[in-house]
């Protein structure tokens, strides 16, 4: 049986948006209510943060301030609405891989591998969906807090939302004030729960096909048998392997590619307005939520890029495998097996790369996108 961490968290997150990811579980109609509740509140508030940057265009810490949540309202969408548009591929891609992963982890050290790099997944998508949701409930705790603090020091609360957005009615009045404090809430809520749910799953996915990829470099360091018939089926499996998990990094790099190159875009922007509000809100209480938000954005990034170096890292160390096999054996017992291992070793240096379109998810892209937002910030500092 399948280690109960696969997909478990994701699980979770999906359900919470009435979408199943696994073939074997029902699912009623394509767009439940909660995921197009999620979408209605952001798309709705997303003209009301417009309106309030092009209001203070003048002005770069309150544009800075609307266009940070402008980036991620955005990103929220293009992310719920891609995976949306790909269901049914998703979740056939997600049944291919349940039904390799069900195959490999009869074998003792396949399920160690496995189990392994699940419980890793299920650490760093807790880890994350924690941080994003700490970012959130900061944004819409600091508020009240703020309000509280200017009561006690003036007699007269003064409104403050959550998010930077202006209503076509008075927040002086209790009433407008939560309903718009509601709005608010909506709108934090229906970002978090996509976001957090699609970046989940690329974790997951990613995190598995390196357990594969693990799976059929062990295979290859053991392939001689006991006789050249049994060696030469062993090869068979390996590289019958090696070619499932290349067509799976291809499928789920089709998939994700338009979501990557837009989390690329959007996390340079993102991180260069963050680090500029920092910058401007030292010794604020506001400092808490661009911090959280900070390292929420980070970790997001991060998620792509180190997933997906792992990917291409871990296939092509099947050609080193296969150089540390037991290959001199096959040179006297068959020359066409030892052409057919020059071949893999080939296709393994080109590796299993995961990119969006643009930008290959790596470590170097990452330091590159750091590197851009703090260009981006010396500019805005400078305009200010």
């Amino acid at each position: 049986m399948l280690t109960d961490k696969f997909l478990r968290l994701q699980s979770v997150f999906f359900r919470l948006l009435g979408l199943e990811l696994l073939q074997h579980q029902d699912v009623s109609h394509r767009y439940p209510r909660r995921t197009i509740c999620c979408i209605l509140s952001v798309a709705s508030f997303l003209p009301l943060t417009m309106a309030f940057g092009i209001r203070n265009i003048h002005d770069v810490e309150q544009l800075t301030d609307s266009l940070c949540s402008v980036l991620v309202d955005l990103l929220a969408l293009c992310k719920i609405g891609c995976f949306l548009w790909q269901y049914k591929d998703f979740r056939s891609l997600i049944h291919r891989f349940h039904i390799i992963l069900q195959r490999e982890i009869q074998w003792t050290v396949g399920q160690l591998i496995i189990s392994k790099l699940n419980r890793r997944d299920q650490f760093v998508s807790a880890l994350y969906s924690n941080c994003f949701v700490a970012a959130g409930l900061s944004a819409c705790l600091m508020s009240p807090l703020s309000m509280w603090v200017s009561y006690h020091r003036s007699g007269q609360p003064q409104p403050d939302l959550p998010f930077p957005s202006v209503y076509p009615w008075d927040n002086t009045h209790i009433l407008n004030y939560l309903i718009s404090y509601m709005w608010n809430v909506c709108a934090a809520l229906g970002v978090a729960l996509p976001t957090v749910c699609v970046d989940t799953l690329f974790s997951s996915l990613t995190h598995n096909l390196s357990a594969l990829f693990k799976i059929s470099q062990h295979k290859m360091l053991n392939f001689k048998g006991r006789s050249p018939r049994e060696t030469h089926e062993n090869l068979v499996h390996v590289f019958q392997l090696y070619d499932e998990c290349l067509d799976l990094g291809h499928s789920l790099n089709g998939y994700f590619r338009p979501l990557i190159f837009a989390q690329f875009v959007a996390s340079s922007l993102h991180l260069c307005v963050l680090c500029y509000q920092l910058s401007a809100n030292l010794l604020q209480p506001a400092m808490l939520f661009y911090a959280a938000f900070t390292a929420a954005i980070l970790g997001q990034v991060s998620i792509y890029c180190f997933c997906g170096s792992s990917v291409n890292t871990e296939s092509q160390r099947f050609g080193q495998a296969i150089y540390e096999s037991h290959w001199t054996s096959l040179m006297e017992e068959n020359s066409q097996l030892v052409r057919s291992l020059k071949i893999a070793m080939m296709r393994a240096r080109r590796g299993c790369p995961i990119d969006g379109y643009f930008f290959e998810a790596n470590r170097q892209t990452l330091v590159m996108i750091v590197r851009s937002a703090i260009s981006y910030v010396t500019l805005l500092r400078s305009l200010a």
